[in-house]
């Protein structure tokens, strides 16, 4: 399919008028009315971004073609090639390197898979196909060298298979086939060449966090637990690793006093060549602008409380439940955000669309709606003392997936931080602790007149540049001209009103 270069009017609105978020290119794909199409788009910083089309035909007999696009940053094509999948197999999930792009494709109720190794420099495709040992229900999928780890549960309990693409055979890594564990995520360390397995463990009424460290082959190296066994008395609920060198690495998440998911704090654990050095715990009332979701009246009030506790010689008795990004690496440690919501019931009996899963389960899915309130942005630095803490008011914004929201780019000396809600940016400068002016606001418009398209999706880009995308209509200049719809791109660029 030829993508199309258009001039259109685009109006991006801010509401107070401190900066400008600018139109610097765009695309536009019509879309093919006989097919069922999606596209998703993966930001590459300074390389420009790859665009994915995925064109599923009306017909089962027919196979599902998928076209990749890659473009600079002038969204000038670099290359695009096309890919189809065997019928019966389904998208399950992906995950991207520097070089490389890989999809898992999954065919349910079997052990047969697929993965799709899309070379982002040239566009080059391998295929790998093979067995599981049996229907896996996959949930984490990683590529380490020429060995894929896909982590889920069999059987009701968890499993991480390891998949070479020379032998197209998976292999169980052991020591985790245990009905008192449950994966909470995999982390690849390509300094060392090594896959980390985070696993929460829960026995005799205790919960705890441990890694489970194996090597490409899947040999198993080590376990530590977070934090070390004698002082193992808080439950750690979740971890995000960041290898800082051959030697260090961070591991960052947030803890509870008991096995529920409600967060009390945050910690940090530094590790040295896969032993312990260290763990930080940050507690919700020591951060200075946690509650800064809250009114003034609200927060001073929060704060009288938090003094009258500690005069008491009571800890004050915060729970929120967090969704933790991965680390970034900064000059001086890490940054980390997350972002704190709440759920409940949806009244609406569908799934959202953007789920994907490759297995049908027999057991009813419970259908929730989201609901983020603020989210925390917190430097460390390399011995894991936290550095500064500054908070993102996200104002109750609600979404169908349990997904990140917040964006982040780096702006000179300061972070820019940005979300989407109901077709409007939301940008926030932060400097350290201080916000650097008030939060502004952007609506993107495609037409002058249309309202804003609250299905636009954005992303991060490079530098202080952000990608736009999503569907517009587009009415005939006759009567009797039927309606198009396209795919768009959109570029934009922060900058100070000139």
């Amino acid at each position: 399919m030829k993508y199309l270069f258009k001039i259109f009017i685009i109006c991006i609105f801010s509401s107070p008028i401190l900066a400008q978020l600018n139109q610097l290119g765009q695309i536009e794909i019509p879309k093919d009315p006989k097919f069922e199409e999606t596209i998703s788009v993966l930001p590459l910083n300074n390389d420009g971004l790859l665009l994915t089309l995925e064109k599923e035909s009306f017909f089962s007999r027919n196979k599902n073609s998928w076209t990749f696009y890659r473009f600079d940053t002038d969204f000038h094509e670099r290359w695009q090639t096309s890919l189809n999948i065997e019928v019966g197999f389904e998208a399950v999930t992906s995950y991207q390197n520097e070089q490389y792009l890989f999809w898992l494709f999954a065919e349910p109720q079997t052990s047969k898979i697929i993965i799709v190794r899309l070379d982002l420099e040239h566009g080059e495709i391998d295929e790998f196909k093979g067995d599981l040992l049996g229907s896996v229900d996959i949930n984490f999928f990683k590529v380490l060298g020429n060995t894929a780890f896909l982590g889920g549960s069999f059987t009701e309990k968890p499993i991480v298979i390891s998949f070479s693409f020379f032998h197209q055979k998976g292999t169980v890594l052991h020591g985790l086939y245990d009905e008192h564990l449950e994966i909470n995520g995999l982390e690849i360390d390509e300094k060392r060449n090594e896959i980390n397995v985070i696993v929460k463990e829960r026995r005799n009424g205790k919960c705890g966090l441990a890694i489970q460290t194996y090597a490409a082959d899947g040999k198993s190296l080590r376990t530590i637990h977070v934090p070390d066994l004698d002082g193992n008395s808080l439950s750690f609920i979740s971890g995000k690793m960041l290898p800082l060198n051959e030697k260090e690495t961070l591991l960052v998440g947030n803890y509870s006093n008991n096995c529920n998911e409600f967060s009390k704090g945050l910690y940090l654990t530094r590790l040295e060549e896969g032993l312990e050095k260290g763990t930080s715990i940050i507690k919700f009332a020591d951060l200075k602008n946690f509650f800064s979701f809250m009114s003034p009246k609200r927060q001073e009030k929060m704060k009288e409380r938090i003094e009258q506790k500690k005069k008491e010689g009571k800890e004050p008795n915060f729970s929120y439940k967090l969704l933790v990004h991965n680390l970034i690496q900064t000059t001086n440690g890490s940054l980390l955000i997350a972002e704190i919501y709440y759920s409940q019931p949806k009244a609406s009996g569908s799934l959202s669309a953007s789920i994907l899963s490759s297995k049908s389960s027999e057991k009813e899915k419970k259908i929730e709606e989201y609901t983020f309130t603020h989210a925390v942005i917190c430097e460390f630095d390399k011995t894991g003392k936290i550095l500064w803490d500054n908070a993102l008011v996200m104002d109750n914004l609600q979404s169908d997936d349990l997904v990140e929201q917040v964006q982040v780019s780096k702006l000179d000396d300061k972070w820019l931080l940005a979300f989407l809600k109901k077709g409007k940016v939301n940008l926030q400068q932060i400097q350290g602790s201080e916000n650097v002016g008030e939060k502004e606001i952007f609506e993107i418009k495609t037409e002058a007149s249309a309202k804003p398209d609250e299905d636009t999706n954005v992303a991060a880009w490079y530098n202080q540049n952000f990608v736009a995308w999503g569907t517009r209509k587009i009415e005939g200049k006759r009567h009797e001209d039927p309606t198009k719809e396209v795919f768009y791109l959109h570029k934009l660029g922060y900058g100070k009103e000139k």
